[in-house]
């Protein structure tokens, strides 16, 4: 019998992943998801007891000490755990040599950085427990330093429960002793202080686990690499770490200077709460960055399925916080912090906007990413923090926090902004299906907050009812949008 009427042979399919590799991708992406999500809890909670039990100008000293410690860690790792994550998952056989090389290039950075910090305090204009409080931050870089290089280790092995792990017990350490030393009388740079111990704490826990994980398989073999082609090989991974903390601490770093602690005490009380949807945003858009990547070599029709949907319950939901967080914003801050940050309103009525910017540009720089388009992922970045170094001194000698917040909300617009122009001019998915009558249902629940004669909380309660009555009622969300959502979600999981 002839074979010439034989079917056609299947087209080749992508295999599903074994269950075993399954469950290991599920625990990874739980375990750093809930490590970013606690971190973001207890940190709000720490900075909330410290605006109610020691006062403005001490939370104004302690944002400003965590400004500079989260850029003083970029400087410490100089970009190696995204290299080195990378390149030990393939290589693990050169994990202690790597892992040595991080310690002293890491450890060395972070005496660096802390010396930086010692001779900054020298020239700007700081109160003394400013200056004590950077001195301390300093002190925990070379700390930091351990813990960053086996935490990189950890996530090359695809063991980021211990990531997890120590994460959560270090930070709750922080908050349960912060909370002893307030109750004792201790003030704002005694708290500083105990991140140095917790951190010391955090090196040696890591040690510890990195010891007993089996994550340096022996035979283990030199790295086939110098110390300063390790370090230009590290370069556009420490840029993008330098750019995308700047994008969330530059503001508080230019107010610790042209303000002073006060000030910034005021605009941290509202910023904090915006940070929180900073970091939710954020994680939304990393959660995504694989799968993107993934589909848009893969399945593209699902990679542009799935950035739009992506873009779209995303602003689904933080269109109508903002509109109706801005008609609460002096009740929520009473509640909150207390009458003493009232003053607070009108920095968050207008920082709050700045939350469906951050996610238009944090969406145009994800997909230039997956494109690989890096040169214009940055030139977002860079038009941002260019637009907030410009701004917000001159707004805030005029305007105080208010013209801070004035000034990050002009650079967020132009980042969006650029960012959306990038998109359009790539062919990128971009349009928001009936944006118009989502942007009018949000100003409806908007108007609705502000001239409904009730307690706040129920004004926000019918702005939000407003809102999803008539999303509902004009069909921008329908049972069709969950129907989609679940398909793709099918489609993503056949690859």
């Amino acid at each position: 019998m002839s074979d010439s009427t034989a079917p056609a042979a299947a087209p080749p399919t992508h295999p599903p992943l074994p269950p075993a590799t399954g469950r290991r991708v599920l625990v990874n992406t739980g375990a750093l998801t809930s490590a970013s999500l606690w971190r973001i809890a207890m940190s709000f909670i720490l900075q909330l007891l410290i605006a109610r039990r020691l006062g403005v100008e001490a939370l104004g000293i302690y944002t400003t000490a965590m400004a500079y410690l989260n850029v003083s860690q970029v400087f410490t790792e100089l970009g190696l755990p995204a290299l080195l994550v990378r390149d030990l998952a393939q290589e693990p056989a050169h994990r202690r040599s790597y892992f040595r090389r991080m310690l002293v290039i890491q450890v060395s950075a972070g005496l660096l950085t802390w010396g930086g910090l010692v001779l900054l305090t020298g020239i700007l204009p700081y109160s003394p427990a400013t200056v004590w409080a950077l001195w301390l931050v300093g002190a925990s870089l070379p700390l930091f330093a351990v813990s960053s290089a086996c935490h990189t280790l950890f996530q090359a092995g695809e063991r980021m429960e211990l990531v997890f792990g120590v994460e959560a017990v270090i930070n709750a350490l922080i908050l349960a002793a912060s909370i002893g030393l307030m109750w004792q009388g201790y003030d704002v740079v005694a708290l500083i202080g105990l991140i140095v111990a917790t951190q010391l704490i955090s090196a040696l826990v890591s040690l510890a686990l990195l010891a007993r994980s089996r994550l340096l398989p022996p035979p283990q073999q030199p790295a086939p690499t110098t110390f300063p082609r390790l370090l230009r090989r590290a370069t556009p991974f420490f840029g993008l770490s330098v750019g995308d903390v700047l994008l969330q601490r530059l503001d508080i770093l230019l107010l610790s200077v042209v303000a002073g602690p006060v000030v910034v005490g005021v605009y941290s009380a509202a910023y904090n709460l915006v940070r929180v949807a900073f970091k939710l945003v954020q994680s939304f858009w990393r959660a995504l960055y694989p799968t993107l990547s993934r589909l848009h070599r893969q399945a593209p029709e699902n990679y542009a399925r799935l950035a739009r949907l992506g873009l779209r319950y995303s602003l689904l939901a933080l269109l109508p916080l903002a509109a109706v967080g801005a008609g609460v914003a002096d009740g929520l801050l009473h509640l909150i912090y207390g009458p003493d940050y009232l003053v607070s309103a009108a920095v968050l009525q207008i920082s709050i906007w700045t939350i469906p910017l951050f996610l238009l540009e944090l969406y145009a720089i994800t997909l230039l990413m997956v494109e690989h388009a890096l040169r214009a992922a940055l030139w977002i970045t860079g038009v941002h923090l260019a637009l907030t170094l410009l701004l917000l001194p001159p707004l805030t000698m005029l305007l105080g926090a208010a013209g801070a917040a004035l000034a990050v909300l002009t650079a967020g617009a132009a980042g969006a902004g650029l960012g959306a122009f990038l998109l359009w001019r790539a062919h990128l998915p971009l349009r928001l299906e009936r944006g118009w009558l989502v942007l009018a249902a949000s100003a409806a629940a908007g108007v609705v907050t502000v001239l409904l004669p009730a307690p706040w909380i129920v004004q926000a309660l019918a702005g939000l009812a407003v809102y999803a009555a008539l999303i509902w009622l004009t069909g921008v969300l329908s049972l069709r949008d969950f129907r989609a959502l679940r398909q793709i979600i099918a489609g993503n999981a056949a690859q």
